[in-house]
C-alpha cells in the first residue's frame, strides 16, 4: 500500500491490470449467465417434452385398460353368464355352469393380458361370485374405491392410485356395472390392474443425462396433515424416506399447479425441474436434473475465458509498465513545481520537455498559474450561485419527501390487502380440506343406505312369512318379540333409514357448497353460475342467520334472474358475496339492538335479486331491511380503512377490496343505495365476458 501511495507507475499498470481484471471478470460472468440462461431454457424444454410425453403415456395404458375392460364386459359369454349367476340361486345347474364358465374365462384374462392382475365379479352385497383368484371367490369384497368404466368416450375416467387394505400396496381398480333388461344394476364386473407397467413409463431417463430423474409422488395422509410419498406399481412411500418426501416443486404439483423452477430437491440437491399435476390419477410427475451437471457446458465455457482473459492481462500489464515509464518523469516535473505554487510561489513555471499530450498539460499549468488569481475573485460569485441551488435542492427534496408520504401510505393499503387476500385464501384451503375429507365418507353412506333398505325389506318380508305359516312360535320367540317390541321396529325402521338418507344429502349439499365457495382450483377466469356462488356463501354464512338468544332469525328471500354463465375469477366473487353478505347480517343485529321495539313489528330479511341488463351485463342486488346508512358515512364506505364497527370488529377492508375486484379488475360497477331508517341496497353489475384489460389496467 506505501508504494501504491508513493509511484504513479505503480498506480498506473496496478490500475491497468485491476481494470483488465475486472473486464475479464464481468465478460466471464456474462457469459455464464448467457450460457446458462440458454441451458437452463434448453433443460426446461426437454424436461417439459420428457414430462408431457410420460403423461401421455400414462393416459394411454389408462385409456387402454379401459378398452380391455369395455371389450370383457361386453363379451357375450361373459356379460349372459355373469347375468344368470347375478340373477340365479346359486343351488341351480345354471348357476353352477355359469359360474364353471366364468371361471375359465376370467382365469385365462391375466394370464393372456399382462396389465391384469384380477378379474372378479362383485353381486350387490360385495360377495364375490368368480375371480381369476379361486381363493377369493365366495368372500364379502366390497370396493371402497375404484374407477367405473363407461361406454361414453367424452367421459373423463379418473384413475386415482389407493393403498391396498389387504396387501398395503398401491392398486388402481376399474369396474362397470352388469344391468338387466331394465338399466338396474345387478352386480359389477371389476379388475385390479397390475402396475409394473407404470414404473417403466415413469422411471425412464429418455437421454436427459446421468442424473436425471423422473417420479411420480402422491399425499398418503390428509389436508391437514400431509404426508407427501413415491408412488410406483409396488408401494407407497421409501425405506430411505419414511416420514414422506417434500421439495417446491414437490408441494406446488400436489397443490394442483403446473410448473418449473430452479429449486432443491427432496434430497437437498439444487436440481432444475419441471412439475405438473395429474388431475384424473391425482398424482404429481416430476422430471428433474442436477444443476451441477445442466449447468456444466457453462461453466467450462467461462473457466476458458478468464484463463485467456487473465494471460492477455499480464502481457498487456509488461507493456504498460515499459509505457509508464515515459510517462512519469515529465509528470515528476510537474509535480514538483505544482508544489512550489502551492507554497503561494505564483511565478514558478512548468518546464516543457514534450510536445505530446503532457507537454500541453505543462503549458497549460503555465495557464492556470497565470488564472489563479482571477478565479479568487469569481470565487464570490460562485458561491453566492451555489447557495441560490442548495435552496432549490432543498425545496425540492420537501417535495419529494411530501411524495414518499403519499406512496408510503399507499404502500400500508396494499399491505393491508394482501393480508386481506391472504385470510381469504387459507380460508378457501381450509373449507376445500374439509370438504374433501368429508365428501369420500358421506358418499360411501349414502350409497350404502339403498341397498341396506333392500336388505331390511327382504328380511321383514321373510319375518312375515315366519309369521304367516308359523302362526304359534315357542315361548322364547314370543317373550323375545314382546322385549323389542317388533311391530314398532318393522314400522319405524323404515323411517329410520329416510332419516338416514335425507341426512347424508344434506351434508353432501353442504359439502358441494363449501367446494363452490373455495374454488380453489380456479385461480383464472372462467364461466361460473353466479347463483352456485351466493348460495355457497349463504351455506357457510347460515350459522348466522338462525335465531339465537335476544336476534330473530334472518329471513332470506331469493329473486333470481335466468342469468347466462358470467367468465369471472369466481374465487374473487365469492369474496364479495361473503363481505356484502356479512355486513348485511352486522347491519341487522345493530339495527335489531338499537330499535328493538320497532323491528318487533319489522322481521330482519335478506332479499337478492339477479337481473340481465343486457347481453353485456348482469345485475346482483342485496337489499337489507335495516336503520340504512347516513348520507355522510355512505361516501366513505369504499375508501380503505375506514368501517363504523366497533374496535376488534372491522378492519374497513372488505368493502375496498370489493370495489376492487368488481371495478378494476372486471370492470363491472359497484354501489351503494341507502334510505336512513328504511333500508341499504348494495347493487354489482358484472360484464358477461371477463374483461382482462381491466384486470391489467387495475
Amino acid at each position: 500500500m506505501y508504494f501504491w501511495k508513493k509511484s504513479l507507475l505503480i498506480q498506473i499498470v496496478g490500475s491497468f491490470l485491476i481494470l483488465s481484471l475486472v473486464t475479464i471478470s464481468i465478460v466471464g460472468y456474462t457469459t455464464f449467465s448467457q450460457a446458462r440462461t440458454s441451458l437452463k431454457e434448453s433443460v426446461f424444454d426437454r424436461l417439459n417434452f420428457a414430462v408431457k410425453l410420460k403423461e401421455n403415456e400414462l393416459n394411454n395404458w389408462v385409456l387402454d385398460q379401459r378398452q380391455n375392460i369395455l371389450a370383457i364386459a361386453e363379451l357375450p359369454e361373459i356379460n349372459n353368464q355373469a347375468k344368470i349367476i347375478l340373477t340365479s340361486k346359486n343351488s341351480t345347474p345354471e348357476y353352477k355352469s355359469a359360474q364353471a364358465s366364468l371361471q375359465t374365462s376370467l382365469t385365462s384374462f391375466p394370464t393372456n393380458i399382462s396389465s391384469l392382475q384380477e378379474i372378479f365379479i362383485l353381486s350387490r352385497s360385495s360377495r364375490t361370485l368368480v375371480s381369476s383368484d379361486s381363493n377369493k371367490v365366495g368372500k364379502y369384497k366390497p370396493l371402497v374405491q375404484y374407477s367405473e368404466v363407461t361406454k361414453s368416450p367424452t367421459d373423463k375416467l379418473i384413475s386415482n392410485f389407493y393403498r391396498s387394505a389387504q396387501t398395503g400396496q398401491p392398486m388402481i381398480t376399474f369396474a362397470i356395472p352388469i344391468l338387466n333388461e331394465n338399466g338396474n344394476k345387478l352386480g359389477m364386473l371389476a379388475a385390479h390392474l397390475n402396475l409394473e407397467r407404470i414404473d417403466s413409463i415413469i422411471r425412464k431417463k429418455g437421454g436427459l443425462g446421468e442424473t436425471s430423474e423422473t417420479y411420480l409422488v402422491g399425499n398418503i395422509g390428509s389436508s391437514l396433515s400431509r404426508k407427501n410419498v413415491f408412488v410406483s406399481g409396488t408401494k407407497f412411500g421409501s425405506d430411505e424416506f419414511p416420514n414422506g418426501i417434500k421439495s417446491q416443486g414437490i408441494n406446488s404439483a400436489i397443490n394442483g399447479k403446473n410448473g418449473k423452477g430452479l429449486y432443491k430437491n427432496y434430497r437437498g440437491v439444487p436440481v432444475i425441474g419441471v412439475y405438473r399435476w395429474l388431475e384424473y390419477q391425482d398424482l404429481a410427475l416430476l422430471a428433474e436434473i442436477e444443476q451441477t451437471e445442466a449447468f456444466a457446458p457453462a461453466r467450462h465455457l467461462a473457466s476458458s475465458i478468464l484463463l485467456i482473459g487473465l494471460i492477455l492481462a499480464l502481457v498487456m500489464a509488461v507493456a504498460m509498465l515499459l509505457l509508464g515509464r515515459q510517462i512519469v518523469g515529465p509528470i515528476l516535473a510537474i509535480a514538483q513545481t505544482a508544489k512550489l505554487v502551492s507554497q503561494g510561489d505564483l511565478t514558478q513555471k512548468v518546464p516543457v520537455l514534450t510536445k505530446n499530450e503532457i507537454g500541453f498539460l505543462a503549458q497549460s499549468f503555465n495557464q492556470m498559474i497565470q488564472q489563479l488569481n482571477c478565479s479568487y475573485q469569481e470565487l464570490s460569485n460562485y458561491n453566492h450561485i451555489l447557495e441560490v441551488k442548495v435552496d432549490e435542492r432543498t425545496q425540492e427534496l420537501k417535495e419529494k419527501n411530501t411524495d414518499l408520504e403519499q406512496t408510503l401510505q399507499k404502500l400500508k393499503q396494499t399491505q393491508a390487502q394482501l393480508i386481506q387476500n391472504e385470510k381469504m385464501v387459507g380460508l378457501g384451503q381450509l373449507v376445500a380440506g374439509v370438504a374433501h375429507e368429508i365428501n369420500n365418507p358421506v358418499s360411501f353412506i349414502y350409497g350404502n343406505i339403498k341397498p341396506a333398505r333392500d336388505y331390511a325389506e327382504d328380511l321383514l318380508d321373510l319375518l312375515n312369512l315366519y309369521q304367516q305359516y308359523y302362526l304359534e312360535p315357542v315361548d322364547e320367540i314370543q317373550d323375545r318379540q314382546d322385549i323389542i317390541d317388533l311391530d314398532f321396529i318393522k314400522a319405524d325402521f323404515p323411517s329410520l333409514l329416510n332419516s338416514m338418507e335425507e341426512g347424508s344429502r344434506r351434508i353432501q349439499e353442504i359439502v358441494l357448497s363449501l367446494r363452490n365457495f373455495s374454488r380453489l382450483d380456479e385461480s383464472s377466469q372462467k364461466q361460473v353460475n353466479i347463483h352456485e356462488g351466493i348460495d355457497s356463501t349463504l351455506v357457510i354464512l347460515q350459522s348466522r342467520l338462525k335465531p339465537k338468544p335476544g336476534y330473530p332469525e334472518i329471513k332470506i328471500i331469493k329473486e333470481y334472474g335466468n342469468l347466462p354463465l358470467v367468465e369471472c375469477l369466481a374465487s374473487q366473487v365469492n369474496q364479495v358475496f361473503m363481505n356484502i353478505l356479512a355486513n348485511a347480517i352486522d347491519a341487522l343485529e345493530m339495527s335489531w339492538e338499537r330499535l328493538k321495539s320497532k323491528f318487533c313489528s319489522i322481521k330482519p330479511q335478506i332479499k337478492i335479486q339477479t337481473k340481465v341488463i343486457n347481453k353485456d351485463y348482469i345485475s346482483i342486488y342485496i337489499i337489507d331491511n335495516g336503520i340504512g346508512i347516513p348520507e355522510e358515512v355512505k361516501n366513505r364506505i369504499f375508501d380503505p380503512f375506514y368501517t363504523t364497527k366497533p374496535v376488534g370488529k372491522g378492519t374497513g377492508l372488505g368493502l375496498s377490496l370489493s370495489y376492487q375486484i368488481i371495478v378494476e379488475k372486471h370492470g363491472g360497477n359497484f354501489y351503494c343505495n341507502s334510505v336512513v331508517g328504511d333500508s341499504t341496497e348494495f347493487v354489482i353489475e358484472l360484464p358477461v365476458v371477463y374483461r382482462k384489460e381491466a384486470f391489467n389496467n387495475g
